[in-house]
């Protein structure tokens, strides 16, 4: 008995100093990223950021741009409590229920003031396309399956219309989408949307207002009586889609595209993305990351980088935790854990 009693012993002492070890040089933090926006982008800021993280914990971490959507759902499922990652509001559901919920998500992005996105459909504006009916027969243009604005969303809608499509195309990146679109291969693109933001005189004669989900969904960017771009007075501006495709300098300003691609309906809301860490993953390891995360973000290095439109674009981080997806787990007709039920 002895004996047995000073393996069991010897054993937890040598899990407990792996545990501690997480974070080394010999055994790094694995960061993994999906390459929602453009991939070669989202390389560069990633390895950026994770640097940055790095010099404040004292951790080695290193970042991982995911090839597609389902290989970061599978690094979370096959990770040694040794991954964190950056997974969105799809992947977070799924993830969360493949590994027992026992997933923990700290941080949700905050994006322009609002803790909620949704995803867009976008069409030419001399298509003819006037109603989400009117898809039927077209060909799709999305990045990724797993993408939740960029697929998941949308395919619930056309699903439940019955919608069918002559063909799809498969970007792989949510600028491509816009990108491919602008270059007619295809005749719609689906992809996040973001709400409008209101020129500065707003704020000034209409303190406390803010757009929110419902409005039209061009508001300031889009005169629909009119047709044509509201006078620059009355413009705000467009943080969409079709920013992080302007941002590219290939199709024109961003006011050029918005004359070319309108938003035909939108889908949602759904909570933001998050920074999550998976099962195993040591809690001190995540304070000591969630603050330097926070810390970073706020700075105006940080700004800069996570910001990016043709990284993730967030502004902000909020504290979180499970229960902030378990109204999306029902939407989409995943289970919840039981604390869902207590909400």
């Amino acid at each position: 008995m002895r004996r047995i009693l000073l393996v069991v012993l010897v054993g937890l002492m040598a899990f407990g100093a792996l545990a501690q070890e997480i974070g080394t040089r010999d055994n790094p933090i694995i960061w993994v990223f999906p390459p929602s926006t453009n991939p070669a982008v989202i390389v560069e800021i990633a390895t950026q950021i994770a640097a940055a993280i790095g010099q404040m914990t004292g951790l080695f971490i290193e970042p991982r741009v995911m090839p597609d959507y389902a290989a970061l759902i599978e690094a979370f499922k096959a990770a040694e409590g040794n991954v964190m990652g950056v997974p969105t509001t799809d992947q977070y559901a799924r993830i969360s229920v493949e590994t027992n919920f026992e997933t923990t998500p700290r941080l949700a992005a905050v994006r322009y003031g609002y803790p909620y996105y949704f995803s867009s459909i976008y069409v030419p504006r001399d298509s003819g396309i006037e109603s989400v009916e009117d898809l039927n027969g077209k060909v799709w243009i999305y990045n990724d399956e797993g993408s939740t604005s960029g697929y998941r969303l949308p395919k619930m809608l056309f699903d439940q219309l019955g919608i069918t499509f002559a063909g799809v195309i498969k970007s792989g990146g949510h600028t491509n989408s816009m990108l491919a679109l602008l270059e007619g291969q295809g005749d719609f693109c689906t992809g996040y949307g973001s709400p409008p933001i209101p020129p500065e005189w707003v704020a000034e004669t209409m303190p406390g207002w803010r757009w929110e989900y419902g409005m039209y969904p061009e508001l300031w960017i889009w005169d629909p009586v009119a047709n044509t771009l509201p006078t620059e007075y009355y413009r705000g501006l467009c943080v969409d889609l079709r920013r992080a495709a302007a941002k590219q300098g290939t199709h024109g300003t961003l006011w050029e595209i918005v004359e070319r691609i309108g938003v035909l309906a939108t889908v949602g809301p759904v909570p933001n993305d998050c920074i999550a860490f998976s099962p195993g993953f040591p809690q001190d390891l995540q304070d000591r990351i969630v603050e330097a995360i926070k810390a970073h973000i706020a700075s105006e290095e940080g700004q800069a980088l996570w910001g990016d439109p043709n990284f993730y674009e967030w502004d902000e981080v909020a504290e979180i935790d499970d229960s902030y997806y378990c109204n999306y787990r029902s939407l989409i007709g995943l289970p919840n854990p039981p604390w869902c039920e207590e909400e």
